[in-house]
């Protein structure tokens, strides 16, 4: 099925680009973010479905781009300096969403390692934002930027159906 045919029904979906869905999914981190944050330490139960929602949309987020976004710039010599520290900024990240497992939302630590966690992937996003993102519109064409769109987004709703950890169907 080819999709880097332009939607028919002339969708805005079928016009977006990987910029566009990274920011939207950039927008949304800091939206859950910025909520967690203000919500009261009292607020158990909602700060711990705030923080599992966050860690699928980053997750989630984070291997779509590295599968799809990163593979693609990483044999680009202006680039792969820059994806190279983005993958290791995705680790840095990862090992600290991992850290939560071990620590209770009523820990006082708790706060203060979702801030440090907040801070690492802000200054991920700005850099990509403002860096990357602006390389990268250079490095690939219009239609690959929308292909690259579509097999992002259909690649996170794939990642959502599928339990954690169970293989998702062909």
């Amino acid at each position: 099925m080819p999709t880097s045919q332009k939607s028919s029904s002339g969708s805005h979906a079928g016009e977006l680009t990987i910029f566009d869905v990274l920011k939207q999914d950039h927008e949304k981190a800091r939206y859950l973010f910025d909520r967690a944050q203000k919500s009261g330490k009292k607020e158990i139960a909602s700060l711990q479905k705030l923080f599992t929602q966050l860690e699928e949309e980053l997750t989630v987020h984070m291997e779509g781009e590295e599968r799809f976004f990163y593979s693609a710039l990483e044999q680009n010599d202006e680039m792969r300096d820059k994806v190279l520290q983005a993958f290791e900024e995705h680790q840095v990240a990862k090992t600290l969403i991992g850290t939560f497992q071990a620590l209770a939302v009523d820990d006082e630590r708790w706060a203060a390692k979702l801030q440090v966690l907040s801070e690492v992937v802000e200054h991920h996003m700005q850099e990509e934002e403002q860096e990357v993102f602006k390389l990268a519109r250079k490095a690939i064409g219009k239609e690959q930027q929308h292909e690259m769109a579509l097999q992002f987004q259909r690649n996170k709703r794939e990642g959502r159906k599928a339990p954690r950890g169970a293989p998702i169907e062909s």
